[in-house]
């Protein structure tokens, strides 16, 4: 298994960690099906999955950027929309042409952006919400407890 969701990866805001633990379920799903250890329908799955469910993630998360006034909000909303590039681009290209993608490859790619892209990209948001607070619905307060939740 490639990725699994753990405490590192909680942004300590409900929804936004609700949301990145079903795309970590859907990439599970996904590296299952590749290795065989899974249905081979997760594959066409998750990749419309992750087409869709991307925009409405990244509509979330831009949302509170907005809301905030958070300073990274155009080079962030940039990540947002190369990802949602790659994925419509791998998924017409699986769609036509599913020789031509590495499914091992897309496994890890996935695994490592999402990583990353949580631990990096949406840490500085949070970690600025912290910093300054702001009336924003579902935002915890700093300290001990926001780990986990």
């Amino acid at each position: 298994m490639l990725i699994q969701w753990s405490d590192r990866f909680a942004t300590g805001h409900a929804l936004v960690d609700q949301q990145h633990q079903a795309l970590f379920g859907a990439i599970q799903d996904f590296d299952l099906a590749v290795t065989g250890a899974g249905e081979p329908e997760a594959i066409q799955r998750t990749l419309a999955f992750l087409a869709s469910y991307t925009r409405d993630h990244f509509a979330t998360e831009e949302g509170l950027m907005m809301r905030c006034a958070f300073p990274g909000l155009a080079l962030h909303a940039q990540e947002h929309a190369n990802l949602n590039l790659r994925v419509q681009f791998i998924t017409r290209l699986w769609e036509t042409d599913p020789a031509r993608v590495s499914l091992g490859g897309l496994s890890r790619f996935l695994s490592e952006w999402w990583s990353n892209h949580i631990q990096v990209w949406d840490a500085e948001i949070f970690t600025y919400l912290r910093e300054k607070p702001l009336p924003v619905p579902g935002i915890l307060p700093s300290g001990p407890t926001l780990l986990g939740i």
